[in-house]
């Protein structure tokens, strides 16, 4: 008779066990889920809102009713069951993890979110909003450090796995915390000054590898939370005596014979803005005997992205800008009627076209200053022009140069780096008119990997365009429309066998800082196709990540029947 009393008050605990394990394991499952929803909307805009802080509260709510269920004592007895135990132990600890993580990052969405939406119109008031966020960014990253993950080893499969994605996941937050810190911290002290930054101006419509040509070039001054642009130069006019600027290393060896250190518009034949950025402050000094602390490129999408925010600008001679149509109007319509020998009217229309550029910057720079805007707007201009590559900074100083490396915006290479750019050498502005896309296929092959990445280039220049825009450009001996270049590739470190099909001769091979390039001659008739394909090996199990062109038509590429568009970097794995 006791056996049987006995026998079921055990089945009665094990029904009780199970149902609590379950609702907790539901109610964990539930805050994962709202965590995933907060997640996506974790984008610097979204902190200005509401959006990300409702579905980590929800998580919460989920992940405290699975911590009180888990930790309830009708489950206590399975503590000291083998193997079982250690499995009910991770997983209890994992839920209050996982509560404490959404608690931290609540507090830590609400305090930026206050910071943001105080005044901040003048230049103390920024650096004072710049210094409290990386405070913010700071204190969170403390507080996550103290977060108990529970036991790592002698898991069980399922539990094993969410216990490493939750870990990897901490320090992937960690990490950015510390990213964001340190960025918004650099930000402050630039802005407080007094610092000067080489302003550098990139058009998309003649291009270079990983961005537009740098055409334009003027000095921006930081003095207390304020910024004041001088008058663009155009970099043509600017050239650098020979030796008095010398590449070395990589960019000499694959580059130099385009004379880097003496024209500016052959800088961006490397992508790596982490070389060429010192080297174009090197130019300025040796042109004009003035030190800068750094130095920004900026592209004609960084505008379109800006004048989004700010609205229409009206330049002196009433031409207004608007956001809509700034692309179109720094890549074709201000060469429209231009020649590269302009006499006479042209001539004063040259003039005015160079004007107008440094009067737009200019007149951008002050409405941002000036004007009361949208942060959650600013927040999205400012996150599409760093992921694209439309923003570029280096700076002579080793911490803020750090900065510029954790927040994205150094244009540096790295190790996994792919990226197929084509190179403008037509002297026109036909990029505007050129369509690339690359497709990717992997090939196991025994311990290695054989890949094959095909470029399809396209022409598509219209007729009636002017001699400025679709040449030919005088001496070249290139036809209108016709696109003269290279196709510059960058592979990872760890490519080998590299070679183009159909190409023997190549105009660079070699190491490009931490990463390949392979580069090969391009000539495109007006309406031409041509398909290149570069093939190289890798390691059995690996991945790339493709660096976004900064193309105004971005770059598509295909993999194992799914497309991607380059305006932002991402990761292909095999």
């Amino acid at each position: 008779m006791v056996g049987r009393v006995v026998l079921v008050v055990v089945l009665a605990w094990v029904a009780a066990a199970v149902v609590v394990l379950v609702l907790g394991l539901l109610d964990a499952s539930h805050g994962i889920n709202d965590v995933q929803q907060a997640k996506g909307r974790l984008s610097a805009s979204d902190i200005v809102s509401r959006h990300p802080n409702e579905a980590l509260a929800a998580a919460g709510r989920e992940f405290d009713a699975a911590n009180g269920l888990l930790h309830s004592p009708l489950l206590a007895p399975l503590d000291v069951v083998p193997v079982l135990g250690r499995q009910l132990r991770s997983v209890q600890d994992l839920s209050s993890a996982s509560a404490r993580v959404v608690h931290i990052g609540v507090r830590a969405i609400d305090d930026a979110r206050s910071i943001l939406h105080q005044p901040h119109h003048t230049g103390p008031e920024r650096v004072t909003a710049l210094r409290r966020l990386a405070q913010v960014a700071t204190t969170t990253d403390a507080a996550l450090e103290h977060v108990d993950t529970g036991p790592s080893s002698a898991l069980l499969g399922p539990v094993a796995s969410k216990h490493d994605t939750f870990v990897h996941d901490l320090a992937d937050v960690r990490t950015r915390l510390h990213h964001a810190s340190a960025v918004a911290a650099t930000l402050a002290g630039i802005l407080q000054g007094p610092q000067t930054y080489l302003l550098v101006m990139a058009n998309n419509a003649e291009m270079r590898a990983g961005s537009g040509d740098f055409l334009e070039v003027g000095v921006l001054t930081t003095s207390d939370g304020h910024l004041t642009l001088s008058g663009l130069k155009p970099t043509v006019t600017i050239p650098v005596p020979p030796g008095k600027v010398t590449p070395t290393g990589d960019l000499a060896a694959r580059w130099g014979w385009l004379k880097p250190g003496q024209d500016w518009r052959n800088l961006g034949f490397t992508p790596q803005f982490d070389v060429n950025g010192p080297l174009a402050a090197q130019m300025w000094q040796a042109e004009t005997g003035q030190h800068v602390d750094g130095v920004l490129v900026v592209d004609v999408e960084t505008l379109h992205r800006l004048l989004a925010v700010t609205g229409p600008i009206t330049l002196p001679d009433r031409t207004v800008v608007t956001p809509d149509h700034v692309e179109n109007f720094l890549v074709h319509d201000q060469y429209v009627g231009l020649t590269d020998n302009p006499t006479g009217a042209q001539a004063q229309a040259e003039a005015l076209r160079q004007e107008r550029l440094g009067t737009l910057a200019k007149a951008t720079l002050d409405a941002l200053q000036n004007e009361t805007l949208d942060l959650r707007s600013v927040a999205d201009a400012m996150t599409a022009a760093t992921q694209g590559r439309h923003l570029l900074a280096w700076s002579a100083q080793s911490s803020a140069e750090d900065a510029w490396r954790e927040g994205g915006v150094s244009g540096g290479l790295a190790g996994d780096s792919t990226l197929a750019a084509a190179v403008n050498r037509g002297g026109n502005k036909l990029d505007q008119y050129l369509s690339e896309r690359a497709q990717l296929a992997i090939t196991p092959h025994g311990a290695s990997t054989d890949a094959t990445l095909t470029v399809r280039l396209h022409d598509y220049t219209p007729p009636g365009q002017s001699q400025f825009i679709a040449g030919p450009y005088p001496g070249l001996g290139a036809t209108y429309g016709e696109y003269l270049g290279l196709l510059a590739v960058n592979l990872p470190a760890q490519a080998r066998n590299l070679r183009v099909d159909g190409h023997s001769t190549l105009a660079a091979f070699g190491a490009e800082g931490p990463a390949w390039v392979i580069a090969t001659p391009v000539d495109l008739k007006m309406g031409q196709i041509e398909y290149i394909t570069v093939r190289f090996s890798m390691p059995a199990h690996g991945h790339l990540t493709v660096v976004p062109s900064a193309r105004l038509n971005p770059v598509v590429w295909r993999y194992r029947g799914v497309t991607h568009s380059d305006i932002a970097p991402f990761a292909l794995s095999w």
